[in-house]
């Protein structure tokens, strides 16, 4: 196995004018503070997943919210942040962070996702309906409600806007969101480097072939071996910190969970159908080797969306990670992805006072 012992994963990010609280949803639950048992056991019986792990970040320096009961209750939006395959919300780095303190009056989310990190499946071979990735935002979905973040009953005068960004499989999810319920709601997707490969034959046989390839019982013996490859290929111009979690994600992940969330990226070629395509945003790397440039714009043109919606960076599939060894123009599309958020940001926050009549 990958040795653990070596692999530095302190990516912890502070800053004094935020809050970072971390929570389980099992310990909500057995703390009865907002969830229940039954709630608990309702999400573990319809999503196969065990627990779910968040962090919730705000500003809270000076003149911020003081406690985040007072965030939830007074801020203008939320925004929730899913990784991908084999991540953990640690491979965000600090741009939860830096948004939260950008904007002020937003709450941002950053979740471990469809059994990877401290959000595990209840068996280590998940059912593959439970782990493509509309399960994953399904999972999301249930998790707002039964949190009561959607619908938001705090909230009488005015809703929050809800703002979605998702990269690589956390990306693609977002494509199948539900839009019934949502329609007096303002929410939007920000969508990075999506795996969704409804029009790409050969990555939808790659992914296939490498999902069940995991899964045979001889694999253990070349894991270590094979884990830098699959990094060099799944994050090649991301910074060392973000690698080094995908390493770490790697030895720490059962071999059905990595297998079969990687099987069904292949697998799961349905086109998403949707009348909300106005509210996606996506941002491509140019030299992404998971995420084929032209068929996804293809596609992207398929579902209707305009050139404005649409950001291709100078970089690859991480082009918003920088650190040592990472391409330049990393450096600017993380800037430039802070910018987009705060400026989606604005326009939902303009929405909810057209829906909220000023």
């Amino acid at each position: 196995m990958v040795r653990q012992a070596k692999i530095s994963t302190a990516i912890h990010y502070r800053h004094e004018q935020a809050a970072v609280e971390a929570f389980h949803l099992s310990d909500l639950a057995r703390q009865n503070l907002g969830v229940d048992l039954a709630g608990l056991e309702q999400f573990r019986r319809q999503t196969g997943l065990a627990d779910l792990y968040w962090r919730a970040i705000y500003y809270k320096f000076p003149d911020g919210y003081q406690t985040l009961a007072q965030a939830l209750a007074e801020a203008e939006g939320y925004v929730f942040f899913l990784h991908g395959w084999d991540g953990t919300h640690r491979i965000w780095e600090n741009l939860p962070l830096h948004l939260a303190t950008a904007h002020k009056q937003v709450v941002c989310f950053n979740l471990d996702v469809n059994g990877f990190g401290l959000s595990p499946f209840i068996n280590d071979t998940p059912e593959a309906e439970q782990c493509t990735p509309a399960a994953l935002i399904h999972a999301i979905e249930l998790w707002l409600t039964t949190l009561k973040l959607w619908p938001n009953p705090r909230r009488r005068r005015r809703k929050p806007f809800y703002l979605f960004v998702g990269h690589s499989m956390g990306g693609a999810a977002l494509f199948f969101k539900n839009e019934i319920g949502w329609r007096t709601d303002a929410y939007g997707f920000y969508v990075m480097a999506p795996a969704l490969f409804c029009n790409d034959t050969q990555r939808q046989a790659f992914f296939k072939t490498v999902g069940t390839g995991i899964r045979i019982p001889s694999f253990a013996a070349v894991k270590t071996a094979l884990a830098p490859h699959i990094m060099e290929i799944l994050a090649a111009g991301a910074s060392p910190e973000v690698k080094k979690e995908h390493i770490r994600s790697f030895a720490r992940t059962p071999f059905g969970t990595l297998a079969q969330t990687l099987y069904v990226l292949g697998a799961s070629p349905t086109k998403p159908r949707r009348s909300d395509w106005f509210r996606f945003r996506v941002a491509l790397g140019e030299r992404d080797r998971l995420v084929g440039l032209d068929n996804m714009l293809e596609l992207l043109a398929e579902f209707g969306l305009g050139a404005d919606q649409i950001r291709v960076a100078a970089g690859d599939h991480y082009f918003f990670s920088y650190g040592d060894g990472s391409p330049p123009a990393h450096h600017e599309n993380r800037k430039a992805v802070l910018e987009d958020l705060l400026a989606f940001c604005r326009r939902l926050a303009e929405e909810v006072r057209e829906i909220s009549g000023g």
